[in-house]
C-alpha cells in the first residue's frame, strides 16, 4: 500500500516557470547561433582564442607586443600560417622592421585599406604620409567574431612553386 502522506506534487510558482522559460530560450538561441560561445578559433588565430574586436586594436596590440618582445601578445592578434610557428626571431625581426619605419607604440596609426572578401589591407604608420613610414600587413575578418593582422610579409616562409607548375609553361619548345 502507498502512503499518500509522503507523496507530494510540487507545483512551481510563476517565477520558477518564467526562469525555466528564459533558460530554455537561451539554450535554443545558443544552438541556433552555432554555439558561438564555444567556437574553436585554432585555424583562425595564432593562440586559438577569439579574435580582437577591430583591425585598429589588432594593429596597436601587435606593435605594443612586438616592442615588449611579448611573443604571446603577438600571437594573440595574428593568424597562424601554414607550417609555421611564431618564434622569438620573428618578433625581433618585426620590431626591427617597425623601428626602421619609425613606428612605435606611442605613435602607431592603423589605416584600414581595401577589402577583398574577408581580407583587408592594413597600413601601420607613424602618422606621417610618407610611404617610407608605412608597413603594409594583411588584415583578416574572422567571420563576424573579430579581426587578426599578419606579420610583415617578408617574415613568412616562401612558398615554392610546385615543380609540376613549371612544366606547364606556355613557352614554345625550341
Amino acid at each position: 500500500m502507498i502512503e499518500l502522506e509522503r507523496l507530494s506534487i510540487r507545483v512551481p510558482n510563476k517565477y520558477q516557470s518564467a526562469g525555466l522559460g528564459v533558460a530554455g530560450l537561451m539554450l535554443c538561441a545558443g544552438v541556433l547561433t552555432g554555439c558561438s560561445m564555444v567556437r574553436d578559433y585554432s585555424e583562425d588565430t595564432c593562440d586559438g582564442r577569439k579574435p580582437v574586436d577591430s583591425l585598429e586594436q589588432a594593429g596597436r596590440d601587435l606593435v605594443t607586443a612586438v616592442y615588449a618582445a611579448d611573443r604571446d601578445g603577438v600571437c594573440r592578434v595574428t593568424s597562424p600560417f601554414p607550417g609555421g610557428v611564431l618564434d622569438d626571431a620573428m618578433v625581433a625581426k618585426t620590431k626591427e622592421i617597425l623601428a626602421e619605419r619609425g613606428i612605435t607604440p606611442q605613435n602607431i596609426r592603423v589605416v584600414v585599406g581595401e577589402q577583398l572578401g574577408s581580407g583587408m589591407t592594413v597600413h601601420l604608420t607613424n602618422g606621417s604620409q610618407s610611404e617610407a613610414h608605412v608597413l603594409k600587413v594583411d588584415g583578416t575578418r574572422v567571420r563576424d567574431d573579430g579581426f587578426t593582422v599578419g606579420l610583415p610579409p617578408e617574415l613568412y616562409p616562401e612558398v615554392l612553386d610546385h615543380p609540376a607548375s613549371q612544366s606547364a609553361s606556355t613557352d614554345p619548345a625550341p
